[in-house]
């Protein structure tokens, strides 16, 4: 006898059997697809962040590109192949060195005065966009840096060459007098969120130029800064809101009333004219903002 044969199946049957085949496949091609797209991203993701934190790392390393002092108010920067920073007191020789302390604002010494920071591609920038003669020769600064990103690192230590380790306090930001003193009309404007930084010397010792400048890590810490109570200040005085204008003369009354007390010392007095003329203040009309000059 012949063995058995089941029987053949019917053609619809055979029709949906191939096409549940065929859905499977499809399915499970899919999921593939998914996997590996998804596993691409990742890949791609964790890519981009290691790129990003190498750029991090490399915009926190730079080089002191030149060094100045000045003697005295209105004189001029004196170019130097080095300098020796003194731990609390500032760059020996400068007029803010607390051993000198011949600088226009040196009746309000703040530990961010001892020794001050500007990038040089800020200056080149405003150089470049605005038309303005602005460099190391005229910015006011001891150490021009190239290569390192300064403008968010108020709150952090900075090593530089091998000895000398300071703390940012705050920005450093232009005055009126600056674009008086150089003859750039617009400069304090123009300058105003690249004038770099005003640092506390931590530990002293020589710099040179070519010496690295880089970020100490895990120094952050804004707690420690001895900055102006009027935050306002630090926002460009065109941009800033009403609210922000309204703080700055509420500051301004604080200092006025200081300078107008029966017992006010001479360095009070001298407090409220340099706030004037750093921010451009020229009749009781002004509102706060833009400078009146």
């Amino acid at each position: 006898s012949k063995p058995f044969e089941p029987p053949p199946l019917p053609p619809h049957l055979i029709s949906t059997t191939r096409s549940s085949a065929m859905n499977q496949n499809r399915s499970a091609w899919c999921r593939a697809a998914v996997a590996a797209a998804a596993g691409a991203a990742v890949l791609g993701a964790a890519v981009f962040a290691a790129r990003r934190a190498q750029r991090r790392r490399q915009a926190r390393r730079g080089t002191v590109a030149s060094l100045w002092t000045c003697h005295g108010t209105s004189q001029r920067l004196s170019c130097s192949a080095a300098l020796r920073c003194v731990a609390g007191v500032g760059v020996e020789g400068d007029r803010y060195s607390l051993d000198v302390a011949k600088g226009r604002y040196s009746g309000k010494p703040e530990p961010g005065r001892q020794v001050t920071l500007i990038a040089a591609e800020g200056m080149e920038r405003v150089s470049h966009e605005h038309g303005l003669v602005i460099g190391p020769h005229n910015c006011r600064r001891n150490i021009v840096t190239r290569g390192i990103q300064l403008g968010d690192l108020v709150g952090h230590e900075l090593r530089i060459g091998k000895d000398v380790r300071v703390f940012a306090h705050r920005s450093a930001v232009p005055c009126m007098y600056l674009e008086g003193l150089v003859g750039q009309k617009g400069l304090f404007e123009s300058l105003y969120y690249d004038a770099g930084l005003c640092c506390e010397i931590l530990d002293g010792g020589m710099i040179s130029e070519c010496d690295i400048v880089e970020l100490v890590a895990d120094s952050y810490d804004l707690g420690r800064c001895e900055t102006w109570p009027c935050k306002a200040l630090f926002v460009r005085g065109s941009e800033r809101s009403l609210e922000q204008r309204a703080e700055v003369l509420a500051w301004r009354k604080t200092v006025e009333a200081k300078a107008a007390a029966p017992d006010a010392p001479a360095a009070a007095k001298k407090g409220l004219r340099l706030f004037d003329q750093a921010f451009g203040r020229k009749d009781a009309t002004w509102d706060g903002g833009r400078s009146q000059w």
